[in-house]
């Protein structure tokens, strides 16, 4: 028993020198390498370069990145974005409902047109017209082509009339 506990110990004994030997010589060649790396790159120099041999402590700049200059504002990226569709006239008919808040506009719903679209909306039976801003592109449930706000609707004809022939043009 006693022997085996000397052979244990010399078993760790070996291996912690071991250890130690074999970092002790890793650190020293990560040192060259750092001496050595920079002082090969700047003495060689390309033929022609007109450098005349000096040694340099001053790494050169990597070749794939761009001098970026503080004062001169990034590009502008332009976005093509398509033209709403003009020129189509469509026939059905407009209902109206009231949007809680208009915000200004004269507000209208059609999914024949894009979003914020003018559509032109002539009622066919009085000849009436009236512009409106498209606000939603969803299918509408009623099988109209269009849905007015209610004000809106006021102008083209009377509530209990509604819906509405109507020609749109966008």
């Amino acid at each position: 028993m006693f022997a085996q506990r000397r052979r244990l110990a010399l078993a760790i004994a070996v291996t912690v020198v071991a250890v130690i030997a074999f970092a002790a010589s890793g650190n020293g060649s990560k040192d060259e390498a750092v001496t050595v790396a920079p002082a090969a790159n700047t003495v060689g120099s390309a033929p022609g370069s007109g450098d005349s041999g000096d040694t340099d402590s001053k790494p050169a700049d990597p070749a794939f990145l761009p001098d970026v200059d503080p004062s001169i504002a990034p590009e502008i990226i332009t976005v093509n974005v398509p033209a709403p569709p003009s020129g189509f006239v469509i026939d059905g008919t407009a209902s109206y409902v009231r949007w809680p808040q208009t915000l200004g506009l004269r507000p209208c719903a059609t999914p024949h047109a894009l979003i914020g679209a003018v559509i032109t909306v002539t009622n066919l039976n009085n000849g009436r017209q009236i512009k409106c801003n498209n606000v939603s592109i969803e299918a509408l449930r009623d099988g109209s082509v269009i849905i007015v706000h209610t004000d809106v609707f006021l102008d083209l004809a009377d509530l209990v009339d509604a819906p509405i022939p109507v020609e749109i043009n966008f």
